[in-house]
């Protein structure tokens, strides 16, 4: 079962690594934290901002993208 939708088709601008984790923000459930650990999404803090980044490269930790 898949919670959240991890684009396959956008890439890293830093390093071009593709398939970034999408950042989830907001007081986070008991699933949030399982898929966070799992490795299918990352946490981004409980407070949203209208600059706050929509992913996180899997491989370099950049942020990058538009919530």
């Amino acid at each position: 079962m898949t919670l959240f939708d991890n684009p396959e088709d956008i890439a890293c601008p830093k390093c071009e690594t593709s398939n970034p984790l999408e950042i989830i923000y907001g007081f986070p459930s008991e699933e949030m934290f399982g898929a966070e650990s799992s490795g299918s999404i990352a946490l981004g803090g409980c407070v949203v901002q209208d600059d706050n980044p929509a992913y996180r490269c899997r491989r370099c930790g950049h942020e990058f993208g538009e919530v």
